[in-house]
């Protein structure tokens, strides 16, 4: 008797188990409310970047789209930092002190988790005070500051400069400037009670990212404020970049229609693309410029949430497609039809030709870059390319392959992607041909309908 109640229980123990989770669907990064299960740490993330699933978060609930974020700030957002937050031992900062200081304090792991969430949307072209997951994390961690502030000893704790600090590069990257410049202040008057000679490697942290933020936005055309656009005369430094640009780019600069933050950016950008041409020459081995694609990219994609003109906005989308394709052709060549499905559709939307004949070379050069990065993806749709099927309409230079070369040398080029612009841009000149011959077809249709009736009364007068 004692052996069936006990086989009794085990069997009612395992009908109350809970449902385990297909494991073939993937995680939901957006799914982060209160009824969200939180996984076993045993779990892995499908297509996440975990590490170490036995992490103990300093949170009461985790959620999936929190643990994604963890991941994605280890393994993608703190390494693109690295030049810029590197210790005196060449460590990561963000990772040797940060870190291990946000997964024991509630209050800076909420907001390492918002500007981490931040940087996620802004690199999909995302809206990201429009997250509801971001604004959560946000919400928590000024209710953590105000409690920290109010309970005045922990007001000048290492934690609370962290946190500030946290908040200050998640308003910088959403240009939110009333907040940035609050926190930025607040964080100048909060460093004066400290004495600089007893300042710790955290403190030191704190001051530096001060210091530099104090700069820049002191700089005129600083990134958060309204962007500087030159006039002429252009200042000697100011000529000096331009003259390491393309041509191409060069005399888009040269015409007034791009903002100086931008034309730096071209600069770096261009030693990138010179570097990636020439890098497979062993006999002239150069050294590798301190922007790193994956920064570009980046970069590139924060550039794209400012108050761009329709030309710089443009611009950003090809040049955000140009990099895509080229870092994927040579590095990784994983289907890319997501990420590039928002850069097509935004640029597709733009129509309008400017009458500037730089830019519209520039235009026509955005318009190829795009369109061949969706068309080589193997995950891509067919697509209508509208800018470029109507530039290579109406521009001369469109009509032969050597003009397109000699267009697309004046700005970026690289022989790994010759191969799809050239696929790209025949496939563009027949829809051109296809287009206008039945365009003149139909044009004749209503003569021959004229013409037919004509005969038919003619017909039917001599009938009569």
């Amino acid at each position: 008797m004692s052996d069936q109640r006990e086989g009794s229980m085990r069997r009612d123990r395992r009908t109350l188990q809970l449902p385990r989770r297909n494991s073939s669907q993937g995680p939901n990064m957006d799914d982060d409310s209160d009824n969200s299960r939180c996984p076993s740490p045993l779990l892995t993330v499908d297509g996440g970047y975990r590490i170490d699933p036995f992490f103990r978060y300093p949170i009461s609930r985790v959620s999936r789209g929190v643990q994604f974020m963890t991941d994605y700030y280890i393994q993608i957002w703190a390494p693109q930092q690295a030049q810029s937050l590197k210790m005196q031992n060449g460590g990561n900062a963000l990772l040797t002190l940060i870190l291990p200081l946000a997964l024991q304090n509630a209050m800076l792991f909420e907001a390492t988790i918002g500007m981490t969430r931040a940087a996620w949307l802004l690199r999909r072209g995302c809206e990201p005070m429009e997250d509801k997951m971001l604004l959560r994390h946000k919400g928590a961690t000024l209710l953590h500051l105000r409690n920290a502030l109010e309970a005045g000893r922990q007001a000048r704790s290492d934690l609370v400069l962290l946190t500030m600090s946290t908040l200050l590069t998640f308003n910088y990257m959403i240009d939110d400037v009333e907040s940035f410049e609050v926190h930025l202040r607040a964080l100048e008057n909060l460093l004066q009670s400290y004495d600089p000679d007893e300042d710790n490697e955290l403190q030191n942290f704190v001051r530096g990212r001060v210091l530099a933020y104090a700069t820049r936005i002191n700089e005129p055309g600083h990134r958060i404020s309204i962007l500087t656009y030159p006039g002429h005369p252009f200042p000697a430094d100011l000529c000096e970049l331009i003259a390491k640009l393309p041509d191409g780019f060069a005399e888009v600069a040269l015409s007034r229609n791009i903002a100086i933050e931008f034309i730096s950016f071209l600069v770096r950008l261009t030693e990138l693309v010179d570097w990636y041409a020439l890098a497979t020459d062993q006999e002239m081995p150069r050294p590798r410029p301190e922007m790193t694609m994956q920064r570009a990219i980046y970069d590139l994609q924060c550039l794209s949430a400012l108050p761009l003109n329709q030309i710089e906005a443009q611009m950003v989308k090809a040049l955000l497609a140009f990099c895509l394709h080229l870092y994927n052709e040579v590095s990784f060549h994983i289907p890319l039809a997501r990420p590039l499905r928002p850069i097509i559709e935004g640029f597709n939307e733009q129509t309008e030709i400017p009458r500037h004949p730089w830019l519209r070379l520039c235009l026509l050069w955005c318009s190829l870059a795009i369109a061949s990065s969706w068309d080589a993806q193997i995950d891509a749709s067919p697509e209508r390319h509208v800018v470029l099927d109507g530039l290579i309409a109406r521009l001369q230079e469109a009509r032969s392959w050597e003009g397109m070369q000699g267009t697309m040398s004046k700005f970026f080029w690289h022989d790994r992607l010759a191969d799809h612009w050239e696929v790209c841009w025949r496939a563009a000149l027949f829809r051109s041909h296809r287009y206008r011959r039945g365009a003149s077809q139909m044009a004749s249709i209503p003569h021959l309908l004229i013409e037919n009736s004509r005969e038919s009364s003619k017909s039917s007068d001599g009938l009569q």
